[in-house]
């Protein structure tokens, strides 16, 4: 039994459960192991479940970040799509990961809330500076109306924890409507 071994399993009972409901016993359950041996890997439940929210953190920043340097040589409407359309690409894949994170950013943070909340705001951080970029750009080339590029930031990240909602709760075929009716309005009224 390894340290990964019990991340993986604490992941998906968290997922499934939720921090408050999930419990140890569960988890080394999950293992294979007696509850007693997942304290020689975690001092508690909260240290558990913060090792398992660091590591979705990693893996969610990894693919954004591969996300914004693919689409850098994209024209900026191509490029924000690009980025806007990660959302779907990524939580689409990983079920287990979009549950685990709807729990995570919706209802729970475990004890240790405000330094998750950190951990996450940290992680938005080359995501942040792509959104800029593609707006500047976009304002540099005539292909957006010049404004706020900070307050177009903040748009187009209310814009994808919607997407993000939008993808956990319905189809996709519904999901793939609406975003396309989405995107067509964005573009209409970014265009100068």
């Amino acid at each position: 039994m390894s340290r990964a071994t019990i991340l993986v399993e604490a992941r998906a009972v968290f997922a499934r459960r939720g921090y408050a409901e999930a419990s140890l016993r569960e988890i080394a359950e999950a293992v294979g192991i007696k509850t007693p041996s997942l304290y020689a890997h975690f001092p508690s439940k909260e240290a558990l479940y913060e090792a398992v929210y660091a590591e979705v953190i990693v893996e969610h920043t990894e693919f954004f970040d591969e996300l914004v340097r693919s689409s850098d040589s994209l024209a900026p409407l191509e490029r924000l799509r690009h980025l806007l359309g990660g959302i779907e690409a990524y939580y689409r894949e990983r079920p287990d990961l979009a549950e685990f994170s709807l729990r995570a950013a919706v209802t729970e943070f475990g004890p240790g809330g405000s330094h998750l909340r950190e951990i996450f705001l940290d992680s938005e951080s080359t995501l942040a500076a792509a959104v800029r970029r593609t707006y500047v750009d976009g304002v540099a080339q005539g292909a957006f109306a010049a404004g706020d590029a900070e307050g177009f930031v903040a748009v187009m990240f209310v814009i994808l924890d919607g997407l993000f909602l939008q993808l956990t709760h319905y189809a996709p075929d519904l999901y793939r409507e609406r975003f396309d009716r989405a995107w067509a309005y964005l573009s209409a009224l970014l265009s100068p």
